[in-house]
């Protein structure tokens, strides 16, 4: 079994420290150009990947946020959604997270899951499909300062938490 390959291996390969290594995949625009080419180029002979554990620990980031999947509906809703689904996953890509899929039955359900999954994962946040009047997921989640996000707009503030939704007059356009 080969060795496993950590940021210590990179700098050995390259000559410069562990730090250096850091910052090159940290924050690549503080070291000089022919430095970052060098463990650039190791990070890619040896097949380094960066530990997403080791990375939390670092961070205290997942680098999850986690949405819940519904029954599949009929019709424009479920094209929405699917659409929706897909292009939050490939942003979330794009900028170094990865979502987490869940079910939940009802409401209720829901909470319970938020609860498991912040206990299993630490997640950074969770992407809510709708909201009601009252929500009680969204109390839920505000009242423990975890991040979310609704698709669909608030039922009475617009404020009330942050929101993203399709262009309905560009759509019918």
């Amino acid at each position: 079994m080969a060795e496993k390959v950590t940021i210590a291996t990179v700098a050995r390969h390259a000559r410069v420290s562990r730090q250096t290594v850091s910052n090159v995949l940290n924050t690549p625009h503080i070291v000089r150009e022919e430095t970052r080419q060098r463990v650039q180029e190791a990070i890619a002979v040896l097949g380094y990947r960066v530990s997403q554990a080791a990375r939390q620990m670092r961070t205290g980031r997942s680098r999850l946020i986690a949405m819940r999947i519904e029954p599949t509906r009929d019709g424009i809703n479920g094209s929405v959604l699917d659409r929706f689904l897909h292009g939050l996953t490939e942003a979330a890509e794009v900028a170094g997270y990865r979502v987490l899929l869940y079910t939940a039955g009802d409401t209720e359900r829901e909470i319970v899951a938020y609860d498991d999954l912040l206990s299993a994962y630490d997640l950074d946040g969770f992407v809510l499909t709708g909201t009601d009047h009252g929500d009680a997921r969204t109390t839920w989640l505000a009242r423990r300062e975890v991040a979310f996000v609704a698709f669909g707009r608030p039922w009475d503030d617009p404020t009330a938490h942050p929101w993203v939704d399709v262009d309905g007059a560009a759509g019918t356009a």
